[in-house]
């Protein structure tokens, strides 16, 4: 198998180029984790679940020490292990919620590579990162320190990516930060993307419509 991995310019991000047709040319993305672990990232339908052994080795092949997969069906068999999966959430109207301050350029440089550190699903952000237009980030703090921090887009209604530094984080937090957020947006519906259990923003009247599990195998080479 002929597996190279070569720079998406300015994403940070490596895209697998491969010679055979079993494993598509961009079907595997290259990247590294929160915690700086080189990882391979894909989405697998749940009809494409036997492609899983053939992707890791690519994956493997590429340099990843670790495979993530997004996949409804249950990839246990195949030796993955459950992660907590991609969730899109919305609500009618927004609950009521305390304002957050909207962070500067130089807190949001500092605060958003340590925040999704222990959150699976993310890629690391570098010091290079553009922050994206359209958009505020709002910060949550934990005494003198930030804690946490997500990004609310008025126009779109639209709440992306709570995360929290090592140590900060906790459903209470998690639930503030988001009617940070809905405050933000101010009264109307809203859509929320994140990771993991959705628990915390569907006890504020937020429900889950859609969702992907999450796998992650650990590659050897």
């Amino acid at each position: 198998m002929n597996v190279t991995a070569a720079a998406v310019p300015g994403t940070g991000v490596l895209q697998l180029s491969s010679m055979d047709v079993a494993v598509p040319a961009g079907r595997l993305v290259f990247a590294w984790s929160p915690a700086g672990d080189p990882i391979a990232e894909c989405q697998l339908d749940a009809t494409e679940t036997s492609m899983a052994g053939v992707l890791a080795e690519a994956a493997s092949r590429g340099g990843a020490r670790l495979l993530w997969v997004h996949c409804t069906a249950d990839l246990s068999g195949a030796g993955f292990s459950r992660r907590p999966g991609y969730r899109k959430l919305t609500v009618d109207a927004v609950p009521p919620g305390d304002p957050l301050p909207v962070l500067d350029t130089a807190t949001v440089l500092d605060l958003w590579p340590r925040a999704f550190i222990r959150q699976w699903g993310h890629h690391r952000i570098g010091p290079d990162v553009e922050i994206p237009p359209g958009g505020s980030f709002l910060g949550l703090r934990a005494g003198a320190s930030w804690a946490g921090l997500c990004r609310a887009e008025p126009d779109q209604r639209h709440i992306d990516g709570p995360g929290f530094v090592p140590g900060s984080g906790s459903p209470d937090a998690a639930r503030r930060l988001v009617l940070g957020a809905c405050a933000y947006l101010g009264p109307g519906p809203a859509t929320l993307e994140t990771w993991g259990d959705p628990a915390e923003y569907e006890a504020i009247g937020f429900q889950t419509i859609e969702e992907c599990g999450g796998w992650e195998l650990a590659l050897t080479r």
